[in-house]
């Protein structure tokens, strides 16, 4: 072939879809390294009402990202890009709640919410990240209305500096690892299923709900102290079939690491047991049948007591009793 011609048809093919195939790595790559502001008021200042649409099409109304971090004329603004990283919101304004309605499943690296509480509402947000962030301010509320998927099955939920609330409003499953650096999980659905969840900061999971939680390993770092709020008895459930440093045996973990680190409100640390035979999580107090069996043991106590007292000096009972 001489220089200057055209590859045979089947080889020329090949190569053009080789070129397409490396092109569309190319523009994940650079759309995974994107940060995104969420900006409603296009270019003045600042985010606006805060309330819009999140969508990669349609027209002008959907222009609601800026490429910078005070919104504004600056920077570009326009519709989201598949894999980016989104921050709420541009400059400082958006301190209230507000609702961002999602026009597809959308595709994520990470969320920072950085003030303010949106929901993300209609459709699923989708972490594509290898190893994806939620860092939410202190303060702050990230509300998912629909549950959040990752490609990786793994979600990491905030940090030392980062230690708002992450709501997981619907059933939420995710095979992988979920790790919880600090704030508060809430989950306000009925049914959630993590892999593993690994605690490295000190976190609050929330039982909003009639709510259970089942993973498959709980592993809690040293010095670290995961808080259970509103958990109701026979309401709400936390299992794990596994968990690292531990043996499972009710009443001799009460008191010891990590089995104390877990702390139930309205309860001590030495209180939190495993129970063996249905590895529930939960603290160790006297169940209703056996305060019933204190009850029942203390008043026929007291009757034997007082029919005793009662008898004269000396006096033989030989009547029977019926």
């Amino acid at each position: 072939m001489r220089f200057g011609d055209m590859p045979p048809k089947p080889l020329y093919q090949a190569q053009r879809l080789v070129a397409a195939a490396l092109l569309t790595c190319l523009l994940a790559a650079a759309a995974s390294g994107a940060i995104l502001y969420w900006d409603t008021n296009g270019t003045t200042a600042g985010a606006g009402t805060a309330n819009g649409t999140w969508s990669t099409g349609g027209g002008a109304a959907n222009n609601r990202w800026n490429t910078i971090v005070g919104g504004g004329s600056g920077g570009t603004i326009g519709k989201w890009t598949s894999g980016a990283d989104a921050v709420f919101s541009a400059g400082t304004d958006d301190t209230g709640s507000y609702t961002v309605t999602l026009a597809a499943i959308q595709n994520v690296s990470s969320i920072t919410v950085e003030e303010g509480s949106p929901t993300l509402s209609t459709l699923a947000v989708n972490f594509n990240d290898a190893s994806p962030d939620v860092l939410v301010a202190t303060g702050s509320t990230l509300t998912f209305g629909v549950a959040p998927t990752s490609s990786t099955n793994n979600l990491n939920l905030g940090s030392a500096t980062a230690t708002g609330t992450t709501v997981f409003s619907a059933n939420t499953s995710l095979t992988g690892t979920v790790n919880l650096a600090g704030g508060t999980l809430r989950l306000a659905g009925t049914s959630y299923t993590f892999g593993t969840l690994n605690v490295t900061g000190n976190s609050t999971i929330d039982f909003a709900g009639a709510t259970t939680l089942n993973l498959t390993t709980l592993s809690i770092s040293a010095g670290v102290t995961l808080t259970i709020q509103n958990w109701t008895r026979a309401s709400d459930f936390f299992f794990a079939t596994n968990w690292s440093g531990v043996t499972k045996d009710v009443p001799d973990n009460g008191g010891s690491t990590p089995v104390s680190q877990v702390v139930f409100t309205g309860f001590t640390a030495n209180q939190t047991g495993w129970d063996s035979f249905d590895s529930q999580i939960r603290p160790n107090v006297p169940e209703a049948r056996a305060y019933g069996a204190i009850l029942l043991g203390g008043l026929a106590g007291f009757f034997a007591w007082r029919r005793l007292i009662r008898r004269p000096a000396g006096h033989v009972d030989i009547s029977p009793d019926f």
